[in-house]
């Protein structure tokens, strides 16, 4: 408006202007020659004719601004009376504005707004009817419609079928000048049936619909022949542009998959499509280079000048497949998210009455570890500093011999305390992981409980304790048992007693021999008593937990982990046997264990592997020791040092496999081999040296010698090729028994 005034201005002063010239005109053509005069007439004609100019722009800005008042409303007016639906979307913010909408009949509606993608969403779903729904997918995307209408495309429209049957038309244009600096476009729809009546035929079919479809055609079902209005099936199948419709069809299910050729059969039937009008069929195409595709078709009914026929109207869908597959995929992903979102709600509902009391059982296990950590420590520090002690006191005493052996054997009997403290770890662990195995063999059980009272016999005269011990009632000397783990269980529960028995007192075991489930079992049971400091009620029930000591003021001054009676308890299920522990404080306590065992004849057997390792002579053999450390290589060397070996030394794995290869074969009769050694570690020196095209490599013994001695330790060797495992610390007769089992058939030939 301030502008027009302004030009109004202007044009006042440009007719005030113009008025004082012809004034002036006027006063000199009354005074001049006619020369003069004709020249001050051309003058105000000139004059007049800017003037009138002048008066038409004016009024041509007032119309301007009248127009750009009212345009928007003419234009909306003029789209309402051609379309039955008239929507202004904004494509900057996705919104639309209803301006006339059938589904308020008619009436002329202001400020009706929604979102227009939903509104596409809906319009596919509830709009159109198959093959034409994919066309509303465009509409989906606004800033592809900004870009295409920017690059100059003046419109975007498609002629469709909806559910009614009806054919309708949608339109859609920008409208730059439409608001404030607002990218707009027109979204109209209006009805279509009759001009599709009256110019569908087969120019305006293939014409409007070959841009969407794979294939337009049309059937004439009487004379049952069709003719392609639009073939771009080439990639697909051959087959000629008119012709019999039979053998178009008999030509398309040589090409459809297997399992949809009944499908196509039946509801593309001609039956189906007199009954209902109409008929459609998604399947699959093989192509020619031999991979399926997804098709839909579908036959409609036309009315055409000659007459009513069959359009057949086929379309490639890989897209919308992979676009509905991916929609399933999503789907399954979201309704299994809820599912285990919903499994976890229900298991966290039924552990939470749990959650109070697993915590307590953590924090019990907490504070037991932390007390067994505690305990071991001290237990490990005291034979330790007792073995350097005893070793300082020694080299202090190196000429008295007497005070040197005696140093001697009170560092031998710490080191087997605290050997003995790790190996309880170790068999807990062991226990724990499900790796411990019993290995029963025949054995003389009245030797072994012999051997046993020799042991816990010298102990007791050490603590001034009487030990009784009564296995009179055996009546089967030889059972078969694992030696080992039966040792284990009667010496744990024979040094628990004379542990917590005080000096003076009596500790014994009764071994009886009762009957089993049939004539080759026997059930032996094992009584121990003793008259100690005994134990609490409330202790005796979590005796067998691991890390479990009863806080006593005896208790405290005694080495032990708390394992012993967990390790005790697994063993003995692990061999089917029962024990039980009755217990009184400053009573003392019985411990009754009964194993199953099966009989065996009372025949001695003769083991000579036992003779040859009294003898322990192998005279021309030769071994090789792989060891890294200087000091264990000494120990090995001196335990053999009178067996008549001839032993050769390597650092490493990579020093021992280039040794065995450069040596002749037959050189080495049995390999020592460490683990953990720098270079290369021993079980891969032993995988190399299997690998060595040899006989002698195949074949010969490697015994790994090493301190990793968990059980998984024990298979890995197995499993790099070694024959046998022995854990440090080493006991010299375990390095006599592994010569014997391997060497001693030359041994016998010698002999």
């Amino acid at each position: 408006m301030k502008k027009t005034v302004q030009r109004l201005a202007k044009a006042v002063s440009a007719n005030a202007i113009f008025i004082l010239v012809c004034v002036l005109l006027v006063t000199e053509l009354l005074s001049f020659n006619w020369y003069y005069q004709a020249a001050c007439v051309i003058l105000v004609i000139l004059c007049i004719v800017i003037l009138a100019f002048q008066k038409s722009r004016v009024y041509s800005m007032r119309d301007s601004d009248a127009i750009s008042q009212h345009q928007r409303d003419e234009m909306l007016m003029y789209f309402s009376r051609e379309y039955f639906e008239v929507y202004v979307v904004d494509l900057n913010q996705g919104s639309y504005e209803i301006i006339r909408s059938s589904e308020r009949h008619g009436e002329y509606i202001k400020h009706l707004t929604g979102d227009f993608g939903q509104l596409m969403e809906m319009a596919v779903v509830s709009w159109t009817k198959p093959p034409y729904k994919e066309r509303f997918q465009q509409l989906l995307d606004t800033e592809e419609i900004k870009r295409r209408f920017e690059s100059g495309e003046k419109k975007i429209e498609f002629i469709y079928r909806s559910y009614d049957e009806n054919w309708k038309r949608l339109e859609c244009f920008p409208v730059p000048d439409y608001g404030n600096d607002n990218r707009k476009m027109i979204f109209a729809l209006r009805d279509y049936t009759d001009e599709m009546q009256i110019r569908t035929n087969e120019v305006l079919a293939s014409e409007a619909m070959n841009d969407i479809y794979t294939l337009v055609a049309f059937r004439d079902m009487e004379a049952d022949r069709y003719e392609c209005g639009c073939h771009r099936m080439e990639d697909v199948m051959d087959f000629p542009e008119k012709g019999i419709y039979s053998d178009w069809v008999a030509a398309m299910l040589e090409r459809i998959h297997v399992k949809d050729r009944e499908k196509f059969l039946t509801e593309l039937s001609d039956e189906r499509f007199h009954r209902e009008g109409r008929a459609e069929c998604e399947y699959r195409i093989r192509d020619k280079g031999g991979e399926y595709h997804y098709y839909r078709q579908y036959n409609a009914k036309v009315n055409v000048l000659s007459g009513p026929k069959m359009v057949i109207l086929i379309r490639n869908i890989d897209e919308f497949k992979k676009h509905e597959i991916w929609k399933a995929e999503q789907l399954q992903r979201e309704l299994e998210a809820k599912a285990k979102e919903l499994e976890m709600t229900r298991l966290l509902a039924e552990k939470s009455k749990d959650l109070e009391k697993a915590l307590q059982q953590a924090e019990s296990a907490n504070n037991a570890k932390s007390k067994f950590l505690s305990t071991m420590s001290h237990d490990l520090r005291t034979p330790m500093n007792v073995i350097l002690g005893m070793a300082y006191m020694a080299r202090k005493h190196i000429d008295d011999e007497a005070e040197v052996d005696r140093c001697l054997n009170t560092i031998l009997l710490s080191s087997q305390n605290m050997l003995a403290l790790i190996n309880d770890v170790l068999d807990m662990n062991k226990i724990e992981s499900g790796i411990i195995e019993v290995r029963e063999k025949k054995e003389d059980l009245v030797k072994l409980i012999r051997d046993i009272e020799v042991l816990i016999r010298n102990r007791c005269e050490e603590n001034q304790q009487i030990f009784a011990i009564d296995c009179n009632k055996i009546e089967h000397k030889y059972v078969l048992l694992d030696k080992l783990r039966v040792r284990q269980i009667i010496i744990n529960l024979l040094s628990n007693a004379v542990k917590y028995t005080p000096a003076f007192g009596r500790i014994s075991m009764e071994v009886a021999e009762q009957p089993g489930r049939d004539e080759t079992q026997c059930q032996v049971v094992f009584i121990i008593r003793d008259n100690g400091i005994g134990m609490s009620g409330s202790f005796v029930e979590r005796v067998f937990e691991p890390f479990e000591r009863e806080d006593t003021d005896l208790s405290g001054r005694i080495e032990g982990t708390g394992l012993g009676m967990a390790i005790t308890k697994n063993l003995v299920d692990l061999m089917n046997g029962q024990i039980r522990v009755e217990s009184l404080v400053n009573v003392g306590t019985k411990v009754t264990v009964m194993l199953p065992f099966t009989i065996c004849d009372n025949s001695e057997d003769k083991d000579g592997h036992e003779l040859a390792a009294a003898q322990g002579k192998y005279p021309g053999k030769r071994i090789l020791i792989v060891e890294d450390k200087r000091i264990n290589m000494e120990i090995v060397k001196g335990f053999l040092e009178d067996t008549g070996l001839v032993i050769d030394e390597a650092v490493n794995g990579r020093e021992a496999v280039n040794m065995v290869s450069a040596a002749t074969e037959g050189t080495y009769d049995l390999i020592f081999m460490d683990i953990s050694m720098p270079v290369m570690r021993g079980d891969e020196a032993a995988m190399e040296i299997r690998r060595i095209d040899r006989r002698d490599c195949r074949e010969m013994p490697i015994i790994a010698m090493t301190a990793n001695a968990l059980e998984s330790d024990v298979q890995n060797s197995y499993r790099c090729g070694m024959n046998g495992h022995i854990s440090k610390p080493i006991e010299p007769e375990e390095v006599y028994k592994c010569l014997n089992r391997w060497l001693i058939e030359d041994q016998k030939q010698i002999g």
